[in-house]
């Protein structure tokens, strides 16, 4: 309960655990060539030209190979497995594996080669080598690696070299060497600015940052050499931000941001200046969601958002029109389990695994035509206490 003590001393900053009290749209069929959206058009050569992973020369899709979660109240990290044709976790040999103090959150690099875990009670972030075959972790030389006071949030950028850790006070980037994992600082680390939770766009050119305590929303550019990051022009941003922010998802074209704000229980939504990358509050937002939507994820083809809420145990589902807005999928809210804390789809899009806070565990769910959940037999899978986090690592076939 370490977490729980943290947040009372310093008013639930950026990821308060369990202390709170406060079918995509039918285009117009036309004769002549077909039209896809631009964002849709934007994956698929995205898709292309990076080989999902950087190492397939098949046309097969990738596969879910590995879930990790982060398991606040027991400190250490959960390993599974992945059942390709049902989605259904095993854990693995030696799993669990140690962490820090009140790990809160957890990432992986694009290639599945490394995860990095923040620990909130600690200020630190645990490194592991991922072996490909059996999903063990190893240690990382020199890990843990320090980070600001509290972190509470941790991204790896799309090209695998950078990792951003958000707390309190602004964010703690750093270099990782390729061959070992190993985290160094990046010169002018850590980078201020109000932070908290930390996403980096799939182009790798903006960082975006959501401040709980002040409800704003920050951006900033990335060197595309070192990693340093500097404030887009007007940032941070307050307009279409609702009260105290904490899920932040971009989906995978670049072009659209969403925030989950947890005390009005709604997403905001905005448009991303792909050359400024500041953020413009899409119409219609915000949408309505659950109660306290604390994580945010999509599918790798972006067509659905998915928004775990906490208080209610529940997971919001949404088809992402052309322009970015949010309709709700039919039958959402789906109640999913006690306290949701953390929601991430696997690269095949057929998968949603979501971190239950009590009484620990990893739920599993297949993804319908429509982006319907539905629990996997089996489901939930046991993990340490307090799970907080999950991420799902692929296999290129």
């Amino acid at each position: 309960m370490a977490l729980i003590a943290l947040i009372s001393r310093a008013r639930m900053q950026t990821h308060p655990e369990l202390n709170r009290t406060t079918v995509i749209r039918p285009e117009t069929r036309r004769e002549g060539p077909v039209r896809v959206p631009f964002h849709k058009a934007l994956w698929a050569l995205l898709l292309l030209s990076l080989g999902i992973a950087g190492c397939s020369t098949t046309n097969a899709p990738p596969t879910p190979a590995f879930v990790y979660a982060a398991n606040n109240g027991s400190n250490n990290v959960s390993a599974f497995s992945v059942t390709p044709s049902s989605g259904a976790l095993t854990p693995v040999s030696g799993s669990p594996y140690a962490a820090g103090t009140s790990p809160t959150a957890i990432a992986a690099d694009p290639k599945g080669k490394f995860l990095y875990v923040a620990n909130v009670g600690s200020n630190n972030i645990s490194a592991y080598a991922t072996d490909s075959a059996s999903g063990a972790l190893a240690t990382v030389p020199g890990s843990p690696f320090s980070t600001g006071i509290s972190p509470t949030s941790v991204t790896v950028d799309a090209s695998g070299r950078f990792v951003y850790a958000g707390f309190a006070g602004g964010i703690s980037a750093y270099t990782i060497d390729t061959s070992t994992g190993a985290l160094t600082p990046i010169a002018g680390s850590p980078f201020t600015g109000g932070a908290g939770i930390v996403i980096v766009d799939p182009s790798g050119r903006f960082l975006f940052s959501a401040d709980f305590n002040i409800n704003k929303l920050s951006a900033f550019t990335v060197n595309s050499q070192s990693g340093a990051l500097t404030a887009v022009s007007g940032s941070p941003f307050t307009a279409g931000v609702g009260k105290n922010p904490l899920g932040l998802a971009v989906d995978p074209s670049g072009h659209f941001l969403y925030l989950g704000n947890t005390t009005d229980g709604t997403i905001s939504a905005f448009a991303i200046d792909q050359v400024s990358g500041a953020p413009t509050a899409l119409p219609g937002s915000p949408f309505a969601t659950g109660s306290d939507p604390r994580s945010l994820c999509l599918d790798p083809k972006g067509s659905f958002l998915f928004a775990g809420t906490f208080l209610d145990g529940k997971v919001s589902g949404y088809t992402i029109g052309a322009s970015g807005g949010l309709i709700p999928i039919t039958g959402s809210p789906f109640t999913v389990g006690v306290g949701i804390l953390g929601v991430a789809v696997d690269a095949s899009g057929k998968f949603l695994y979501v971190a239950d806070y009590s009484p620990g565990s990893v739920r599993a769910l297949s993804l319908g035509a429509n982006g319907a959940p539905t629990a996997i037999s089996g489901s939930p899978f046991a993990a340490g206490s307090g799970t907080a986090a999950v991420v799902v690592t692929a296999k290129i076939q």
